[in-house]
C-alpha cells in the first residue's frame, strides 16, 4: 500500500507515491475564499500561458492520473492550471482541474463541464483546443493545448501597442468569436486576460467558462445572472439579461479588449464592482483619443461602434468587425461612421453633449 507523500493517507494500490487528492485540493483551494463572486476583478487572470510574467519555478513533480503536475501556471475563483505532462505521449498541455473538488456545486460542475465542452466543440486555428476531458478519483479536469505567450493583459502592461498591431490582434480574436457564433457560441467573458499570444504572435482565445448555447435558455446557475469580469461586460450582461443575450455582447467585449489595447485603460473603472456596473449601463466611454491623442480617428469610430449602449447599433457580427478592422489595416475606407455623441474633456473630467 502506497501513501500520500504529504499527510500519509492510504492511496489506491497502483498509486504511486504522491500528495492525495485531498492535499491537491488542499494546495488550490489556498487563496480562493473569492470564488464565484461578482467581485470577479479581484480574481487573477485565468491565461493559460506558460510563460507571461508569472512565476512558473517547478516545485516537486506530482502525478496526478497520466499526467506530471510541473508547475501552477494560473488561478481563478474555481479553477487552477498547471504546466502538465502527458506522461504516455510526452505531450506538455495545460491541465484545468476544478479546486472544489468534493465542495463543488451542481451549479459548479455544470459552468466546468460547458467551459470544456464549448471549447471542445470549436475548431478554429485561433480558438486554444481541448485535448481531454475527465476526472481523478473525482477530481474533474480537462486538458488545453498550452499556449506558449502572454495574454494581451500582460502584453499591455509593458505600455500601449502600436494601434496597426492592436487591430490585427482584435481582427484575428474577431474571426474566432464569429467561429464559434456561427455554432451556436457566445464567449460572455471576453477580456484581455482571455486573448494569448501562441509562439507565432498570433492571438488565442480562451476560458470559455461562461459560454453559452445561443438557443439555450438555460441559465448556468439561477443566483449568478450577472457575470464576468465588470469593466468588460456589456449593459445588457450588466442589468442581469443573461436569458435574452445575443452575439452582440461579444461585440461589446471585443470593442473592450480593443479600447484597452488603444489606451491602456479599460472602458470603464469604477472604485467598486457596483459602480463599475453603474458606469457600464450609465455612461459613455470616454473617447480613445482623448487618452491618446495620436489614435487614428477611424481607429477609434471602429472601437466606440462596438461599445453602443444599444447592442443593434454595434457590429451586425463580428466577421463585421474583423473586416472592417482589415479594411483599415489595408488603407481602404471603413464602414463604421462616428456616433453622434461628442465627449468634450476638462482638466478633471469628460462630459458628453450632442454633436451638432
Amino acid at each position: 500500500m502506497n501513501h500520500c507523500s504529504k499527510c500519509g493517507a492510504e492511496l489506491e494500490p497502483s498509486a504511486e507515491p504522491a500528495p492525495c487528492p485531498a492535499c491537491l485540493l488542499e494546495a488550490g483551494l489556498r487563496g480562493s475564499a473569492e470564488a464565484d463572486t461578482l467581485d470577479v476583478d479581484e480574481v487573477p487572470e485565468r491565461g493559460y500561458a506558460s510563460t507571461a510574467g508569472q512565476s512558473t519555478e517547478p516545485g516537486p513533480t506530482r502525478r496526478f492520473g497520466e499526467y506530471e503536475l510541473l508547475a501552477e501556471i494560473a488561478r481563478g475563483g474555481q479553477g487552477v492550471v498547471y504546466r502538465a505532462r502527458h506522461r504516455s505521449l510526452n505531450r506538455l498541455v495545460a491541465l484545468k482541474m476544478l479546486i472544489l473538488g468534493p465542495w463543488a456545486t451542481e451549479a459548479h460542475l455544470k459552468r466546468f463541464k460547458t467551459e470544456a465542452e464549448a471549447a471542445a466543440n470549436l475548431d478554429h486555428p485561433q480558438i486554444v483546443p481541448i485535448y481531454e476531458i475527465g476526472q481523478v478519483e473525482g477530481q474533474h479536469y480537462f486538458t488545453m493545448k498550452l499556449v506558449e505567450g502572454p495574454s494581451l493583459k500582460q502584453l499591455g502592461s509593458s505600455g500601449l501597442l502600436p494601434p496597426r498591431r492592436s487591430a490585427e490582434l482584435v481582427a484575428g480574436a474577431a474571426r474566432a468569436i464569429h467561429h464559434a457564433h456561427e455554432r451556436g457560441i457566445l464567449h460572455r467573458d471576453l477580456k484581455p486576460g482571455n486573448i494569448l499570444l501562441d509562439e507565432q504572435g498570433q492571438p488565442q482565445v480562451t476560458d470559455f467558462g461562461l459560454a453559452k448555447l445561443v438557443e439555450d435558455e438555460s441559465t448556468v446557475t439561477n443566483t449568478m445572472d450577472v457575470l464576468g469580469t465588470p469593466s468588460y461586460l456589456s449593459p445588457e450582461q450588466a442589468t442581469g439579461q443573461a436569458k435574452s443575450l445575443t452575439k452582440a455582447c461579444d461585440i461589446y467585449g471585443l470593442g473592450a479588449v480593443f479600447y484597452e489595447l488603444l489606451t491602456g485603460n479599460p472602458p470603464f473603472a469604477g472604485g467598486t464592482t457596483m459602480e463599475t456596473l453603474r458606469q457600464v449601463v450609465e455612461k459613455e466611454p470616454r473617447r480613445p483619443s482623448l487618452w491618446n491623442p495620436k489614435l487614428d480617428r477611424e481607429l477609434e469610430t471602429i472601437c466606440l461602434k462596438c461599445l453602443q449602449k444599444d447592442p443593434h447599433k454595434r457590429y451586425e457580427s463580428a466577421a463585421a468587425l474583423a473586416d472592417d478592422l482589415e479594411r483599415w489595416l489595408r488603407h481602404e475606407p471603413i464602414l463604421a461612421r462616428p456616433s453622434g455623441v461628442r465627449v468634450t474633456s476638462s482638466s478633471s473630467a469628460c462630459t458628453c453633449v450632442r454633436a451638432r
